[in-house]
């Protein structure tokens, strides 16, 4: 079971704001790594600070999401990359990579709050938080890195509920392949 789990936190509410991303890397089954950047996005406004705790002071110095995209790229190109509410950190990196004018990422999308409603359909809501809790999965909400890590445990105990083995068993255990093929680049 191979895939990437990826959040994004924005600094307001433009798309191409991207202040922080997390990464999750999952190979065999198991998290083989995660990392996170700060990101100093195109206009220096924050009004999310209140949700993640970002500032201005922490991206003023830090790399534009153009300059670390070659660093992200390897690990994101031509992989299933997993996200809670997969529309909004999808619509981030697309906004993004247009705002630098760079090519849009080949890779097929899995939106682990879908994956949570199907595996877990009796929990009150859907939220990171709340399926983190479920799950015993230890959370700093919106820190990138840990919200990325939360998704790759959703995608990991969903695994283990259904004794799956792919990620493919688990599109299919939980009937999600209409979720899966709603944000294709790659077949």
């Amino acid at each position: 079971m191979d895939f990437v789990a990826i959040d994004f936190e924005t600094a307001n509410s433009y798309r191409n704001s991207a202040c922080a991303v997390g990464i999750t890397i999952v190979k065999n089954g198991q998290i083989e790594a995660s990392h996170a950047w700060l990101i100093r996005p195109p206009k220096l406004y924050f009004q999310f600070t209140f949700i993640h705790g970002i500032t201005i002071d922490d991206v003023r110095h830090q790399p534009t999401f153009g300059d670390l995209w070659p660093t992200l790229l390897p690990y994101l190109q031509g992989q299933i990359l997993a996200a809670h509410n997969v529309s909004f950190d999808k619509s981030v990196l697309a906004a993004t990579l247009a705002y630098y004018q760079l090519p849009p990422l080949a890779a097929s999308w899995l939106c682990t709050v879908e994956l949570s409603r199907k595996a877990w359909p009796d929990l009150h809501n859907h939220k990171l938080n709340t399926v983190a809790e479920y799950l015993g999965v230890n959370l700093n909400h919106h820190e990138a890195r840990s919200d990325s890590i939360a998704a790759a445990q959703i995608v990991l105990h969903a695994g283990r509920q259904s004794k799956s083995i792919t990620i493919q068993d688990i599109i299919a255990k939980h009937d999600l392949t209409r979720y899966l093929m709603n944000y294709p680049e790659i077949s």
